[in-house]
């Protein structure tokens, strides 16, 4: 599948969910979900590459006023054969639908994977990344977050052929102090 495919699929599918969602979800209007402040999470995923990757990853970060949020996060990575580590920092653009707990966003960022992720290197185990996403959170209560992402990441340096991207889903819970 190309990027392409899964991207309008993902849209597609995150946008249905966010439409059901906003109609029957509300949250008491005394509650402030766009409150600037950290936040530090985790997550379990798996990639769809050629290389079926589980993944683990933490994350802390920051919501700087209603639409923007800085993250940082570490992800290791699993496979048959091998395994790795993914640090990877994030700019999220989002935008909470009115009167409900549903956030969309999308996230773009650049990091460093390191220990012999093959994806994503050539002659050495180390190897500087980007990567582009798509998710939503929904909020459990203020300070609790339930955040489902997809994250398509590939190397800065694109001319070795054989390097491919990878297509990150994960599911994961945040704190919001």
């Amino acid at each position: 599948m190309n990027f392409k495919t899964i991207s309008a699929a993902v849209m597609m599918i995150a946008g249905l969910q966010t439409a059901s969602m906003a109609a029957d979800t509300t949250f008491p209007t005394s509650v402030n979900l766009d409150r600037t402040g950290a936040y530090v999470g985790g997550s379990l995923g798996s990639s769809t590459g050629n290389f079926n990757e589980r993944v683990f990853g933490v994350d802390a970060g920051f919501q700087i006023g209603k639409h923007l949020r800085a993250e940082a996060d570490i992800d290791k990575v699993w496979r048959s054969d091998r395994e790795g580590y993914r640090a990877m920092v994030n700019g999220i653009v989002q935008y909470r639908i009115p009167n409900t707990v549903v956030t969309p966003y999308v996230l773009a960022g650049a990091g460093y994977s390191f220990n012999g992720l093959s994806t994503i290197r050539t002659t050495n185990s180390e190897r500087a990344i980007w990567d582009v996403g798509a998710g939503t959170r929904i909020a459990v209560s203020e300070s609790v977050e339930l955040d489902a992402r997809y994250r398509e990441i590939r190397p800065m340096n694109r001319s070795n052929s054989a390097i491919k991207q990878d297509h990150v889903f994960s599911a994961g819970v945040n704190y919001r102090f």
